[in-house]
């Protein structure tokens, strides 16, 4: 039996699934494989509030719409990771070493960590984090 893989998403490729922006129908690609079983989607629990506060943000989106939104969020059972002293420690080194936030750096911890790839759809943090070998763009 061949091996689901394994992928850390951040909340700029997940942000995309619940308000039609570029490169929407890539990141909904990437849920459905999650959802039929071929890909496992992991991240950092902070990824719920990330996606929260971004689609409170969103013009045109009201609370039950960002509720709705959470809701279906844990309804796809990604696998959210609380944070651990290595995650943690690991996300600042990697923070100092590409001189990015410790929330975006928390993600790549992750995959580092597990030995798996990080997909984002944040061209900044590509370009700053990308010669880390791990992290590509959605």
């Amino acid at each position: 039996m061949e091996r689901r893989k394994e992928i850390v998403v951040d909340a700029s490729v997940v942000v995309k699934w619940f308000s039609e922006e570029e490169e929407s129908d890539r990141a909904l690609k990437l849920r459905d494989h999650h959802v039929d079983g071929t890909t496992t989607l992991i991240a950092p629990d902070l990824l719920v509030y990330e996606i929260a506060n971004a689609l409170r943000f969103k013009p045109g989106l009201d609370s039950r719409a960002v509720s709705k939104a959470v809701d279906d969020l844990f309804d796809l059972q990604i696998d959210l990771l609380a944070p651990t002293a290595e995650v943690v420690k690991t996300a600042a080194g990697l923070s100092t070493q590409f001189g990015i936030t410790i929330y975006d750096s928390s993600y790549l911890s992750l995959a580092k960590l597990l030995g798996i790839e990080v997909i984002t759809a944040d061209n900044k943090l590509h370009e700053k984090a990308k010669g880390c070998g791990f992290l590509l763009l959605l």
